[in-house]
């Protein structure tokens, strides 16, 4: 581990050996035992102190017991620093940190200044010992904090001055905060037109696996779907029946663009998307994510593959507490088009976006093919809102709000 030594306040020590030396040399040569008794006392003083300093911090290291703390808002965790020096002790020392403000340092010694939490710690260490220092630390917003700044401040002994170490490798640790996540209690509709595992009564389809009974045939069966145990014991032809069944697979979109580019209209979208997240994976439900920011990947956009349960769902959270309004954009209307030409759409759609007449259009198309949920910020007056999510039917089982 490197370091960048800032000495400050040795000029005055070495200027102070000079003139005590030259003063012991005078009262030795005119026979003042005492004056030259107290002139080397100080002369050893600062040569003691000009040794030390010279050696002190050469052989500090540490060490992050974790390379990644995960928060949600409000939840409070410990960032554990292991410290070793092979040097000199170090006493009286101050550690300074420059943390990232996604996180919230429980710490009295502690200034905010454009983002950046700047904390003192106290600091001492011996020679060849290892010890753990604990910063208490809170999730404060969702985001990723990162420790931007590193610097061990040891003052002199004696007089002033100091020497400062400041680290000039990056910190390998980031402290995600996920985005606060709320309970749903509306449902996600399923089309019944692909084959799947969830139960739909209307659906096209059956699991030929789980039988839920019999009843009487009609001309129309299939010669293979008589039951004929049954059919004997009750005198006629029984058919089988099996239990229906469609796909409900779910996308979900998230626009990340804003017209007035407002941090919290972004932030709520970005809890929207947690929450039906957090849906699908409670009810066991496959889901794929896009968002509309740019990427280098196979995709031009971020992309999660569809997955289920809670692997799925934390790949979620840590995508969504790495977005940034910085990131560069997309037109979303752009990404739903080619998310359609890929053919990545399932049945289910849920769009988090703002409303626009653009939109509005395509998800009047895409309802005639797919079950479409938008969720949309709608202005009224100088106020906006969360539009309540409607589920308006149409003859195929899509949905869209009016308007």
């Amino acid at each position: 581990m490197t370091w960048t030594r800032y000495e400050n306040g040795f000029k005055w020590i070495h200027n102070g050996m000079l003139i005590t030396l030259a003063l012991f040399l005078l009262s030795f040569i005119f026979a003042q035992p005492l004056l030259a008794a107290c002139f080397a006392a100080v002369f050893a003083m600062l040569a003691f102190q000009n040794f030390y300093f010279s050696k002190v911090g050469k052989n500090v290291d540490f060490q992050l017991k974790d390379q990644e703390k995960r928060f949600l808002i409000g939840d409070e965790d410990e960032l554990v620093f292991l410290f070793e020096n092979g040097g000199v002790p170090i006493w009286n020392a101050t550690l300074k940190l420059s943390i990232e403000d996604a996180v919230a340092p429980l710490n009295e010694n502690q200034k905010y200044y454009s983002g950046i939490y700047d904390l003192d710690v106290p600091f001492a260490i011996g020679q060849n010992k290892r010890i753990e220092l604990r910063i208490p630390l809170k999730g404060r917003k969702r985001g990723v904090s990162r420790i931007t700044r590193v610097i061990l401040e040891i003052p002199h002994l004696f007089g002033d001055g100091s020497v400062l170490m400041e680290l000039n490798e990056p910190v390998k640790i980031e402290s995600l905060v996920y985005p606060l996540v709320k309970k749903r209690n509306d449902n996600l509709q399923s089309a019944p037109f692909r084959p799947g595992e969830f139960v739909q009564q209307r659906s096209l389809y059956h699991d030929v696996f789980q039988p839920i009974g019999t009843r009487d045939y009609v001309p129309t069966d299939r010669f293979d779907q008589i039951h004929w145990t049954a059919s004997a014991r009750m005198q006629k032809l029984q058919t089988k029946q099996f239990l229906p069944v469609s796909d409900r697979t779910v996308i979900l979109l998230l626009n990340m663009l804003e017209r007035d580019h407002r941090t919290q209209d972004l932030e709520e979208k970005i809890e929207r998307l947690a929450s039906y997240a957090d849906y699908c994976e409670s009810h066991n439900i496959p889901y794929s994510v896009a968002v509309n920011v740019h990427t280098f990947a196979s995709t031009p956009y971020l992309y999660i593959p569809n997955g289920i349960g809670k692997v799925q769902y934390l790949r979620t959270l840590e995508t969504l507490a790495r977005l940034s309004e910085k990131h560069a954009k997309l037109p979303f209307e752009s990404m739903l088009i080619n998310l359609e030409s890929r053919g990545k759409l399932p049945d289910t759609i849920v769009m988090i976006s703002h409303a626009s007449p653009r939109l509005s259009a395509l998800v009047t198309n895409w309802s005639k093919k797919y079950v479409v949920k938008l969720d949309a910020i709608v202005e009224k007056g100088e106020e906006e809102r969360w539009n309540k999510e409607r589920l308006d039917k149409t003859g195929t089982d899509s949905s869209f709000p009016n308007g």
